[in-house]
């Protein structure tokens, strides 16, 4: 979405040069983005905490698992939440924007607006029917359906899909998280001989070739 010039580029063109506020995917690849990399992070953590043995990482991982899946549950929410407000974002935003812009022959919105038509194949914001005679583009030759209903109609079919994939995603991080906690659990049970905090120990028992040299020690 970060690199697409088509539904969301249009959209955020659209809102540079109109009134038009737009609430399209503009912000969502960065979210997904920042969401990954600190996921990223955190399952590191978790892996050498895991690996070494080591309780403090293993319940900083623990931590940070529950600030993120508490984050996630608020965006599994505001995935349904944001459903209920598509026709007061898109159809009544892009009413106002396009009725000012035809009344004050604003061209850049005009010109925006008409290459949305042309990006999602639609035409103005109910129809055709929102155009005077003789202003109608070509774009609408071929697509009568309005644009408002085209945007509402794509989020709606792709809101739930985002919305069960982070649900999807909660119950994995659930499971990873409790296995963590019991881990870490016994770990403090465990006789001392049995692990060691120390990645430099445990990496040269790990090799090898190593082993038994280090076993003299």
């Amino acid at each position: 979405m970060k690199v697409d010039t088509n539904f969301s580029a249009v959209l955020n063109e659209l809102a540079s040069v109109s009134d038009f506020k737009t609430q399209s995917l503009g912000y969502f690849p960065f979210i997904l983005i920042g969401g990954g990399v600190l996921v990223v992070l955190i399952a590191l953590l978790g892996c050498m905490g895991s690996l070494w043995c080591n309780r403090c990482m293993l319940y900083m991982y623990a931590t940070t698992a529950i600030i993120l899946m508490i984050l996630q549950l608020i965006g599994f929410g505001m995935a349904f939440g944001y459903k209920k407000k598509l026709e007061t974002v898109y159809h009544d935003g892009l009413k106002k924007v396009f009725t000012k812009a035809l009344a004050q022959n604003e061209t850049k919105v005009l010109e925006a607006f008409h290459k949305l038509e042309d990006i999602v194949k639609c035409c103005g914001v109910d129809g055709v029917t929102d155009y005077p005679t003789g202003l109608t583009p070509t774009s609408c030759w071929q697509h009568t359906e309005g644009c408002a209903t085209v945007i509402i109609n794509v989020l709606e079919k792709n809101l739930p899909i985002i919305g069960g994939s982070l649900g999807g995603v909660l119950v994995l991080e659930l499971l990873c998280l409790i296995f963590t906690l019991i881990l870490a659990k016994n770990l403090a049970h465990a006789k001392e001989e049995t692990y060691s905090s120390n990645p430099g120990e445990v990496i040269r028992d790990l090799v090898p070739g190593r082993r038994a040299n280090y076993r003299k020690f």
